[in-house]
């Protein structure tokens, strides 16, 4: 396999194996709503020759994500996304959006920030069975709106991390307790999409192959293997592997990436994976050295490599890659982007002020 060759991964052509991860800009307006400085950031993206934009996290109803997320959670967000989709398409490339819910909204009560952990006990089986919808109505909006697919947010903390977790989810119903019951709402959510999109319409799942927790009783990759088996048997179409959460031992998004052998963090959990399920495995985590991707491509299984903070940086890294300035990508890890005035690289804000 060769990064830069034309290839179909969940069903999508895409004209090169390199990914953008979902990442948040921090960008949209109180409402969630797409706005002028989002459309900037992706259209710098779909002039990048990216082969796949993983279309950042993006609530599934109103008011699923904290404030500066954007929202897909009624029809009046369709037209906002169609701009940014036919940017892309445009310009080469393809795009999923990913659809995440941070935690449980009570009606007249802000949504539970789950990196500090939540109650599942108050979380009711109605409770399920809506957003399980949310989900499916959510995708559906989506592909209105063009998306080549969807991805469903399973790592890093957020509200399915949660339900995966033993050591956060001690339920005793038929949500709780093995890796089966625990995996059971995201088995749910991937059926009622395919159910209201089409079978046939790519639905890919990021998952945590560990999460990094210094506590008992959490998810190992162990546990992300027998998952990542059950949704492979679910019809899920492809799995990008991360790993870690808020306060972890190891968050989502390491610093001090400075030698090559810091990079690409993940790549021998995505290649344990990648060895026993059927459907194509991308990893992400760390990747700042086009020689570690093309390794990692060619030794661990995987076939595709997602960047996150290297495109925040240079949004235009896998075209300068593609044309033979190999040299590495210039992000320092510093994570100064994650900024909820907006995800900009401390090196770029003199370009956009």
């Amino acid at each position: 396999m060769n990064l830069f060759e034309n290839t179909t991964i969940g069903g999508i052509e895409l004209r090169n194996r390199l990914m953008r991860s979902a990442t948040a800009t921090f960008m949209a307006d109180d409402k969630g709503y797409v706005t002028p400085r989002v459309k900037e950031v992706y259209q710098e993206l779909s002039e990048g020759e990216i082969g796949l934009i993983i279309f950042e996290d993006t609530g599934v109803g109103e008011n699923t994500l904290e404030s500066k997320h954007l929202m897909i959670g009624n029809d009046s967000y369709i037209e906002g996304y169609k701009e940014i989709v036919d940017q892309i398409h445009s310009n080469g490339g393809k795009t999923i959006i990913q659809l995440s819910h941070s935690g449980i909204l009570r009606k007249g009560e802000k949504v539970v920030d789950v990196t500090n952990g939540f109650d599942d006990r108050l979380i009711t089986k109605e409770d399920i069975s809506e957003i399980v919808e949310l989900y499916g109505n959510a995708a559906l909006r989506a592909k209105k709106a063009g998306f080549d697919g969807i991805q469903i947010h399973a790592a890093h903390g957020y509200f399915l991390t949660k339900f995966l977790s033993p050591y956060f989810n001690r339920r005793n119903d038929e949500y709780g307790g093995s890796v089966e019951k625990r995996a059971r709402v995201v088995v749910e959510i991937l059926n009622n999409i395919k159910a209201k999109c089409g079978t046939d319409y790519p639905v890919f799942l990021k998952l945590n192959s560990s999460d990094f927790m210094a506590e008992e009783n959490t998810n190992t990759l162990t546990e992300a293997k027998q998952i990542a088996i059950m949704l492979d048997k679910a019809g899920i179409d492809a799995i990008e592997v991360s790993g870690g959460v808020s306060g972890g031992v190891y968050g989502p998004a390491r610093n001090k990436i400075f030698k090559q052998e810091n990079e690409a963090y993940h790549k021998e959990n995505a290649s344990e994976i990648a060895k026993i399920v059927s459907v194509p495995v991308i990893v992400v985590g760390g990747f700042r050295s086009l020689e570690v991707a093309e390794e990692a491509l060619q030794e661990q299984n995987v076939e595709a490599v997602s960047l996150s903070r290297p495109l925040v940086r240079e949004p235009q890294l896998v075209k300068r890659w593609k044309n033979g300035d190999t040299s590495k990508a210039m992000c320092v890890s510093c994570n100064a982007c994650f900024n909820m005035d907006g995800a900009i690289c401390a090196f770029n804000k003199k370009k956009r002020a």
